[in-house]
């Protein structure tokens, strides 16, 4: 298997319905089991048929309540990653308050499976010139990796003109990390994203295999990411998935639910065909490669 170019699947591991209970009411509330085990189920039995293993980064406030399926998961020997606690924009929380995010969801999460965790990525993709002191607190924390930055500046989130490539940096506090950033095509001049769950969605079958043919051919890393519900085999309403008393006006369960099930039934045919296509190592695999073969860390500023 060639390391350098081989595609890895990312999983953010949450629940849609509990976060938005949670930013609707400001509680947080206990998901619905039936709908994350169907949903982590679905994506296991796609994984374990194609004979891939992906990094699933785990969100705190789901795993305190559904501690058995995160050790399914690493049971089925995929890697765990950390997604943070309670899934905030970090660019909204202070110092403190970021490092006590990501220190009590390394002790929960580790505790869960028992084992060292190395690899983190932020919630919203919420690391930017802004805030770049957060990699090293996630070296000071013990990670090798983050993956959190896409190398373009979207509306929401990235850093425009950030590298592209897989790459080892030097960080202010002395130590190092692996940054793996997500992947971006070149399309018409302009850079685009396109392996995120959203962008699967939206693209063609036949566009979406032209572009990753296109980057397996040029030995680009393929950083694909998604999140549960996008491989549920059933239409969300998320008027179900919270207590009704906190529940959205129709007009944004609209809106909501229409952006949760648009082209939604697509995506499993789509990522069961790149995982039968391509070869697929995890985050931790391909942080390594890039530590065992950089001649020399590029240094990263503190901002």
């Amino acid at each position: 298997m060639e390391t350098k170019n081989a595609f890895t699947l990312s999983i953010d591991w949450e629940d849609f319905g509990q976060l938005l209970g949670r930013d609707r009411s400001g509680i947080l509330t206990k998901p619905l089991a039936i709908t994350i085990d169907r949903q982590t189920d679905i994506m296991l039995e796609m994984l374990d048929e194609t004979g891939k293993k992906a990094t699933f980064f785990i969100l705190g406030m789901l795993a305190q309540y559904r501690p058995d399926l995160v050790k399914k998961i690493a049971a089925e020997g995929h890697e765990i990653g950390l997604h943070g606690q309670y899934h905030i924009d970090m660019r909204t929380l202070t110092r403190d308050q970021i490092f006590q995010d990501l220190n009590d969801s390394k002790n929960l999460v580790t505790n869960i499976i028992g084992t060292q965790i190395y690899g983190y990525r932020a919630p919203y993709f919420s690391i930017d010139n802004s805030n770049l002191y957060i990699m090293e607190m996630l070296a000071e924390l013990g990670f090798t990796y983050d993956s959190s930055i896409f190398p373009i500046k979207l509306k929401r989130y990235g850093i425009a003109n950030f590298c592209k490539e897989d790459t080892l940096y030097n960080l202010p506090n002395g130590k190092e990390i692996v940054e793996l950033p997500l992947t971006v095509v070149q399309l018409y001049g302009k850079n685009v994203p396109i392996a995120g769950g959203g962008y699967i969605r939206a693209f063609p079958g036949f566009f979406l295999h032209r572009m990753f043919r296109k980057l397996n051919r040029n030995q680009q890393n393929v950083m694909l990411y998604m999140h549960p519900y996008e491989f549920d085999t059933k239409r969300i309403d998320c008027s179900t998935n919270y207590p009704a008393d906190i529940a959205y006006s129709k007009i944004k369960t609209h809106l909501i639910n229409l952006r949760w099930n648009l082209f939604r039934n697509s995506i499993r045919h789509k990522l069961k065909s790149l995982l039968q296509q391509y070869e697929f190592i995890t985050c931790i695999k391909k942080a390594e490669y890039v530590k065992s073969n950089s001649h020399g860390a590029t240094v990263l500023g503190r901002s």
